[in-house]
């Protein structure tokens, strides 16, 4: 599927890998919305000649509301990017957090995309050719020990998509997976090691979901997934490792 003359919406858009992929997409004659929670991102991005949606996704009621402006502004709406994320680092075994924490990371990074997806559903379907890719994580595959509310709720975002795609088989729906390497941005911020640039990441990932892949990632991803499905000591070392850096 090219993507091409679709209107695209993108949870998790103004910033990060979901702008680099609003910005690139925007030159290829689509009408691009972005759904964010910041007020000042938001506004920037709407300065940038943008459609943008106000959602906190860790709230039901807000999801609901989005999905509803969607439905009346942009019934057109045949791609979506759940790209959202957030990420708390804190040791889960040694400090008590506040449970408001806890569930909104995992409202935003999981359970805020499925029900807007769900709700989505109906609008997607209505298009010959619609494409709903979600964005998970390496740590899906094998938890971070200060990340591991982020790491259970981007397991539970794979195990999702793999359920999704078998549900909408016969569909005009494709649902595929986004795993991204480390990239720079305002979450990885501060971290030691190297990071790929979100640009060059859009770069090389966009091909691949244009040709359908299951699995969109670079090839030291697909590594890592054989390496934590086969030697999880060794998953453990490398997660742990950069960490440390």
């Amino acid at each position: 599927m090219k993507l091409e003359h679709s209107t695209i919406l993108i949870c998790g858009g103004t910033s990060g890998i979901g702008y680099e992929l609003a910005k690139v997409l925007r030159t290829r004659q689509n009408k691009v919305v972005l759904l964010g929670h910041h007020p000042g991102k938001l506004e920037l991005a709407r300065q940038e000649g943008f459609d943008t949606i106000a959602c906190d996704l860790s709230c039901k009621e807000s999801v609901e509301a989005a999905a509803l402006q969607v439905e009346q502004k942009y019934p057109g709406v045949n791609v979506l990017f759940n790209n959202a994320g957030l990420q708390h680092n804190y040791d889960f075994s040694t400090h008590l957090i506040p449970l408001d924490k806890v569930w909104q990371e995992v409202g935003v990074n999981l359970s805020g995309q499925i029900r807007l997806t769900q709700l989505l559903i109906p609008i997607l379907a209505a298009s010959p050719r619609a494409l709903v890719v979600n964005t998970t994580s390496g740590l899906g595959a094998f938890p971070k020990s200060d990340a591991l509310v982020y790491s259970a709720a981007k397991a539970g975002m794979r195990n999702f998509t793999l359920g999704l795609r078998h549900s909408l088989k016969g569909t005009g729906i494709r649902v595929l997976e986004f795993m991204p390497p480390v990239t720079q941005t305002a979450m990885t911020q501060g971290r030691g090691g190297k990071m790929m640039p979100p640009e060059l990441l859009v770069q090389k990932v966009i091909p691949q979901i244009e040709k359908g892949k299951g699995l969109v990632t670079l090839p030291k991803m697909r590594l890592f997934l054989w390496i934590a499905f086969l030697f999880p000591g060794i998953a453990y070392r490398i997660i742990e490792k950069k960490s440390a850096k």
